[in-house]
């Protein structure tokens, strides 16, 4: 059956999550230290410690990536205050740092621009809240050239839960083996799309280890390479 649509991870696929977010969180620590006369290094012990806490409280649930919860909580650990305007202004020095500096990755503008004018439905699959998710992809110049998104706050699950890849495929109104998923997580992307019979390619940007598996997927390392997968 000929390829009707294509699901797309959003951090870390589209675009360098990692470095980004590095960066963000140093932004944010500056902002901290300034207003307090602290230590940066306190506020990014204290926002990786909270962090990692929301994740083991409530994992595959899209609170654990709420950045002004960690920082509510990032606060409150260290006694300072942690309601209203200095909690909303260090989460905007994360999110300013953050939206200004997206970048495509190389070859994504132009292979979903191909998508959509060859009909081929698109969709966004992501572990995220809908409301920073929908900045990323202004920010990126991308959300014209896509048809969907499906965040984990909107499921209320997260990947590899087979409810988040249903969604995207009741949406855009097709079946799994019409549908392919790209993702950079093997875990979350790769087998949570096999799972339900979506044809899945794993994006390999950083040169990982290739794991093993019980089901046939395909390996890129750059989004252009998708270009002879889609033909």
């Amino acid at each position: 059956m000929s390829l009707q649509a294509v699901i797309f991870d959003l951090d870390d696929t589209l675009y360098d999550f990692v470095t980004l977010h590095l960066r963000a969180l140093e932004s944010m620590a500056d902002c901290g230290a300034s207003r307090f006369g602290l230590p940066k290094e306190l506020f990014l012990q204290a926002y990786r410690e909270e962090d990692r806490k929301i994740k083991q409280e409530q994992p595959y649930a899209a609170a654990g990536h709420n950045r002004i919860l960690i920082i509510q909580r990032m606060m409150e650990r260290m006694g300072l205050p942690s309601l209203g305007e200095i909690p909303l202004t260090l989460y905007e020095a994360y999110w300013g740092v953050f939206i200004r500096n997206m970048v495509p990755r190389d070859g994504a503008e132009e292979l979903l621009k191909t998508l959509h004018d060859r009909d081929i439905r698109t969709c966004i699959c992501t572990d995220m809240t809908a409301h920073i998710q929908h900045r990323k992809l202004m920010a990126l110049g991308l959300a014209d050239c896509i048809d969907y998104m499906v965040s984990s706050e909107e499921a209320g699950v997260e990947k590899p839960n087979p409810a988040m890849f249903r969604m995207c495929l009741d949406k855009m109104k097709v079946q799994p083996e019409q549908c392919m998923m790209v993702g950079d997580s093997f875990e979350r992307d790769i087998c949570g799309a096999a799972g339900v019979g979506i044809t899945p390619v794993w994006l390999n940007a950083r040169d990982q280890a290739k794991p093993e598996a019980a089901f046939a997927f395909r390996e890129i390392h750059t989004l252009s390479e998708l270009h002879t997968i889609i033909g």
